[in-house]
């Protein structure tokens, strides 16, 4: 008796809630990044980054799921852009990261702070141990590169996108 009282009790609850919960959405989650001011800066710092992966020789992807750095609270707003090499060996590839500033300026200050904070001990915390960081910074365009030796399928292409990173603007320096 109580259980048909709990059945039917739960048979009314769907009944008048709607009925069941629809089907999980079939299209792609939208990613958490912020949106970029304007799609001319979104499309030009893509551009940018898959010439990086193109000079790698590596293949361009500019869907997929959302990467996020380790960043201060004050640059989390920031918008980015991702673009990743793929291989025959690592079909999802690494991530290049592109965290958009207003200006030149404003990147210029906030890269070493950047910098500073992906090797303090706090932030190693939310990466592998054995992470590696390479940022360079073009104008308002700070580019962000994560690598980890055990994470990475395929070293040499890590090591490729390194070699076409030199070209990327200049080295902002890691703290040690």
């Amino acid at each position: 008796r109580p259980i048909a009282v709990l059945i039917g009790g739960f048979a009314l609850f769907s009944l008048l809630s709607g009925g069941p919960p629809p089907p999980d959405p079939q299209a792609p989650a939208a990613s958490a990044a912020p949106t970029p001011r304007n799609a001319a800066e979104s499309a030009q710092a893509t551009e940018r980054l898959v010439r990086v992966v193109v000079a790698a020789g590596l293949g361009p992807m500019t869907s997929g799921g959302d990467v996020r750095p380790p960043l201060p609270i004050a640059y989390l707003d920031l918008p980015r852009v991702v673009v990743r090499g793929a291989s025959s060996l690592d079909p999802v590839g690494p991530a290049l990261i592109g965290v958009l500033f207003s200006d030149a300026g404003s990147a210029a200050v906030a890269a070493p702070e950047i910098a500073a904070y992906l090797t303090r001990p706090q932030s190693l915390v939310l990466v592998p141990p054995d992470a590696r960081f390479t940022l360079r910074l073009e104008g308002s365009l700070l580019v962000i590169f994560q690598r980890s030796a055990s994470n990475d399928p395929d070293p040499e292409s890590v090591a490729a996108l390194v070699a076409a990173l030199e070209a990327v603007g200049v080295e902002v320096p890691l703290p040690r």
